[in-house]
């Protein structure tokens, strides 16, 4: 074991015993308890197992977990996950997940694979919408490469919809928060032949009209309009086939781009606001359809699994964050900026594994993808600078220069999974797979900015699990990720090139119930040594966006997650995550090395307490409060010294659940806690940095009732 990671460790001795400690104490109560901890189910392995007897650190939420806890988007889900961060940006579809240290360019792809009932999105696009109808979603931590493909490279997060039904069953819900907040969806399910063809379908919309100033137009600038419709058709073909088909429509109008000017001293601040001239809308049209074939041999089953995604994305916003007039002698240019995106994907999955519990389990796979991304953006002089503009007010004589993209990527995988029962007691898993993603890139109005490039992997992931004894799983694990290379916005002053990214992670870790089964204690420890870890940064010379390899980057760390039925009523539910990340090696930037990547905290703790009381025999009271503490991190490295406080959010809810109806009070973010999501570095005479800010506390109520 290496110095680094020996230090690392003895850093963590106290907050350990006092974990062990508060342990020994729970376990001391355990004889006056009766009610064990429900068995959790996950089937991230491709197969239904158990959650405490797989070598994965994953964190799972059930459907009533998602209803209880106010899950409606993947930033709930992180905000109670150990490791699992993430940060609001310039639109919805540019949000930065960090897992583990690794985190999102904004050029580029996600740390970590997202998959929807078996179809992995092709793009970030894809995953920032709001999360409905869910039955399961389940966060696996670490790179996940062999099992499910380039962009796992430091986990992957699976998410299963509700299925159809064969008895009728509907429900509708609706709620009002703060800003109004106007939420409304609802879902129906039956069979339309009995025992043979079944559906589901849904709708939500959301108005929200937003709770951050733009103090110069006097209008919020956070509104957020999202509606979407859903259908799943589920047809049993025979008694060993089964056909799902999938359809899924969003429409989304939000507001983009509200940066807050802000000097280094100032920039947790939150006095100031925002103070553009030219008002930031965002459309986006998002179509998912998906096809899923299952057939169940004597031995195995197979699955073909075939999907399509599209979509549509424009933004307009102010260039500049302000409201001045341009000062060309100062070298400020007052201006207006418009994004225009088309993502467009094809995707096809091949799986065939073994049915049979044998001593052999096995599992492989063919993958295919075809995408196009083709994005364009125009910047635009605001010859006033200090009056209030829309985008019709600006036309293409006022452009000033423009960059254009056309992206595509043909991918392409093989794999294989093998798990083998050594002893009763001893497992072993080993899995590999092999990745090849065809890149082009090219700006269509000149021939020579065409670059092409092959980028692959070989993601092999070999594990060691021992069941001590029925309650204790001890585990050691290495796995590979990949993270493909691409194409920078076309100039001819910057390198076009960024390389594939690869990381080495080594895990140990351990699983045990607690006081006869009425806890559960999950421990893992984990080192993950980057290649040419992928940095976006803004390029104020060419104004491009550029992504940066960091040539290495050596990360240690450890997360916990503590879940205990203290009582018949009581459930308490307490993880946590701490991670010491240092840029080793940066050849552009030797004066960042010993420093962390930006976006990623030191550390984040999760508790949550969950107390239910039975009111009548019919109904029940349930109140939860989640308290999330995350460290301090940086923003950018262009500004490499400004570093964040510490922040702490509280969310509380008070539930009435009945046969039939439940109806729910809430108070998120209580204290009122900011922070800044995002900075960027604007160095001119007006504006030195621009701050992207969280929104405030808000209150509402929620109504469900079950058809």
């Amino acid at each position: 074991m290496s110095y680094r990671l020996n230090k690392f460790l003895a850093g963590l001795m106290v907050p350990g015993t006092l974990l062990l400690g508060a342990t020994a104490q729970l376990t001391a109560a355990e004889e006056a308890l009766e009610t064990a901890i429900e068995e959790v189910t996950v089937t991230a392995r491709g197969r239904e197992e158990s959650l405490q007897e797989i070598p994965e650190s994953i964190t799972t939420f059930n459907a009533a977990q998602i209803e209880r806890a106010g899950i409606k988007s993947f930033r709930d889900v992180a905000d109670l996950t150990p490791n699992l961060s993430q940060l609001s940006n310039f639109r919805p579809g540019l949000a930065r997940i960090q897992i583990r240290g690794l985190i999102t360019p904004q050029v580029g792809d996600a740390p970590l694979a997202f998959v929807v009932d078996g179809i992995t999105a092709s793009d970030l696009e894809f995953m920032n919408q709001e999360l409905f109808d869910i039955e399961r979603i389940e966060v696996l931590r670490g790179a996940q490469g062999a099992l499910y493909g380039r962009g796992a490279i430091g986990g992957a997060v699976n998410i299963t919809t509700k299925q159809p039904t064969n008895d009728f069953e509907a429900r509708v819900s609706t709620s009002f928060a703060s800003g109004s907040d106007k939420r409304v969806s609802g879902v129906a399910s039956g069979a339309l032949v009995e025992d043979q063809v079944y559906f589901r379908v849904g709708a939500y919309s959301r108005d929200f009209d937003g709770q951050i100033n733009n103090s110069f137009l006097n209008e919020k600038a956070d509104f957020h309009e999202e509606s979407s419709v859903f259908g799943t058709l589920k047809i049993e073909l025979s008694d060993s086939s089964t056909l799902d088909l999938n359809a899924r429509i969003t429409n989304t109008e939000t507001g983009i781009g509200y940066y807050q000017p802000v000097e280094a001293a100032t920039f947790e601040d939150f006095s100031l606001n925002t103070e553009h001239n030219v008002p930031g809308l965002d459309t986006r049209d998002l179509r998912e359809f998906s096809a899923r074939f299952s057939h169940d041999f004597a031995s195995s089953t197979l699955e073909l699994v075939a999907g399509y995604s599209e979509s549509d994305q424009v933004g307009f916003s102010d260039a500049d964050f302000s409201n001045q007039e341009s000062d060309f002698d100062g070298f400020y240019y007052a201006g207006a900026q418009e994004n225009i995106l088309q993502v467009e994907s094809t995707t096809f999955e091949a799986r065939l594994k073994s049915n049979d519990e044998n001593r052999l389990r096995w599992a492989v796979a063919a993958f295919m993808q075809d995408r196009t991304r083709d994005s364009e953006y125009h910047n635009y002089d605001d010859l006033v600078g200090n009056q209030a503009m829309t985008r019709d007010d600006f036309d293409e004589s006022l452009i000033v220069f423009s960059i254009l993209d056309d992206n595509s990527s043909d991918a392409w995988a093989l794999s294989t999974q093998l798990n083998y029962d050594l002893t009763e007691q001893l497992e072993v898993t080993a899995a590999i797979r092999y990745d090849r993603d065809d890149r082009e890139s090219f700006d269509s109005r000149f021939a020579d900015t065409y670059e092409q490039k092959t980028f692959s992997a070989v993601q092999p992931k070999l594990s060691l699990a021992y069941q001590m004894d029925a309650d204790t799983l001890i585990y050691a694990g290495f796995s590979r990720g990949f993270r493909s290379g691409g194409f920078n916005e076309p100039h001819p002053d910057i390198s076009r090139t960024f390389d594939k990214e690869l990381s080495d992670s080594l895990e140990l870790g351990f699983k045990t119930t607690v006081m006869n089964g009425l806890g559960t204690l999950n421990v893992a420890l984990f080192s993950i040594d980057q290649e040419d870890a992928q940095v976006t940064r803004f390029n104020g010379d060419s104004f491009t966006l550029e992504n940066i390899s960091v040539d290495d980057v050596s990360t240690q760390g450890i997360e916990f997650e503590l879940a205990v039925q203290a009582s018949e009523n009581l459930l308490l539910m307490i993880n946590g995550g701490k991670i010491d990340s240092d840029i080793e090696a940066f050849g552009e930037r030797a004066d960042l090395i010993g420093s962390s990547l930006p976006h990623v905290a030191d550390y984040n703790f999760n508790a949550v307490a969950e107390y239910e009381h039975e009111m009548s025999s019919a109904m029940n009271l349930v109140l939860r409060a989640d308290v999330n503490h995350t460290g301090p991190r940086i923003f950018t490295f262009d500004l490499p010294e400004i570093e964040s406080s510490k922040q702490t959010f509280v969310n509380l809810r008070a539930s009435v659940e009945a046969d039939g109806w439940s109806a729910t009070v809430f108070a998120d973010n209580l204290t009122d806690e900011r922070q800044a999501e995002d900075l960027v570095f604007m160095g001119n005479s007006v504006v030195s940095i621009g701050r992207f800010p969280n929104t405030g506390s808000s209150y509402g109520v929620e109504f469900n009732y079950d058809f």
